[in-house]
């Protein structure tokens, strides 16, 4: 892994693969760059990809110094960041909070924009996807072990809830031994979640654009995927059967088939 500075702030990636093209992957809201190495290794074999922890992320702490963050900050971070590695263009694969920043990203460089893969996003917000962001954010400030065990239900299915428990039980020791910084960053994300409003871009977005959604996702589900796919001239939707939220988690082979065919197809 390397770390770049960028509009003030430091940032951790990691650049690997081969290939005259690069595929740049963006984290949901609780993600690291580690969650996307199943699908970046195999997609490594026939492209470049880069992974990094956005601004306030567990690997590019920022709110610890009490700044504020916003999505447009995440865009132009990420500008700064494929211009000082030489990338001219990149094809841009985001989950969640991840993708609705890449989706920010193509309406505002489409110039440097190959494609877009919008996993488990949304445009906009409705009243229960506010609340639901204002409840992860009261508790990751109140108790750590209380904030772990709020946002797993609304991030995986019943079915890998139910056949992961040692898993879940790991992460959340992990998570709850984490300083008290990284909650006070992930309480600056939810901000910038909570001011999302995208949808009036989507028109603007002019490459190939697939959009992905979990079958059993309950958090950012397929009536907010239907929302972006009327939006983006061009695009198409794909159900992930079986899929809760967190799909690069849980069907990370799913979400690669779906990539690599789509890109496959451009």
């Amino acid at each position: 892994m390397a770390r770049a500075t960028v509009n003030g702030v430091e940032l951790q990636y990691e650049l690997s693969g081969t290939g005259e093209d690069t595929i740049v992957f963006l984290n949901g809201i609780a993600m690291s760059i580690a969650h996307w190495k199943p699908i970046a290794e195999s997609l490594g074999q026939r492209h470049r990809c880069l992974s990094l922890d956005l601004r306030g992320q567990l690997l590019s702490p920022q709110a610890r110094s009490g700044n504020p963050i916003s999505l447009s900050d995440h865009v132009e971070d990420l500008r700064a960041l494929v211009e000082s590695l030489g990338i001219a263009k990149a094809h841009l694969v985001g989950t969640s909070y991840g993708s609705e920043v890449a989706m920010m990203f193509a309406a505002r460089h489409p110039v440097m924009t190959a494609s877009l893969v919008v996993i488990d996003g949304v445009s906009q917000l409705d009243p229960l996807l506010r609340a639901i962001a204002e409840g992860w954010k009261a508790a990751a400030l109140a108790d750590p072990l209380a904030f772990y065990r709020t946002i797993v239900p609304w991030n995986y299915s019943a079915a890998y809830i139910g056949t992961n428990a040692e898993a879940l039980a790991r992460r959340e020791t992990a998570v709850a031994g984490l300083p008290r910084g990284y909650f006070e960053d992930f309480a600056a994300l939810c901000d910038a979640f909570l001011d999302i409003d995208i949808t009036p871009l989507l028109p603007r977005i002019a490459c190939p654009t697939l959009v992905l959604v979990g079958e059993k996702d309950i958090l950012k589900h397929a009536g907010f995927a239907r929302i972006i796919t009327s939006g983006v001239p061009g695009a198409r939707m794909r159900i992930l059967p079986g899929a809760g939220h967190a799909v690069v988690v849980e069907k990370p082979q799913a979400v690669l088939a779906e990539v690599q065919a789509f890109l496959d197809g451009i």
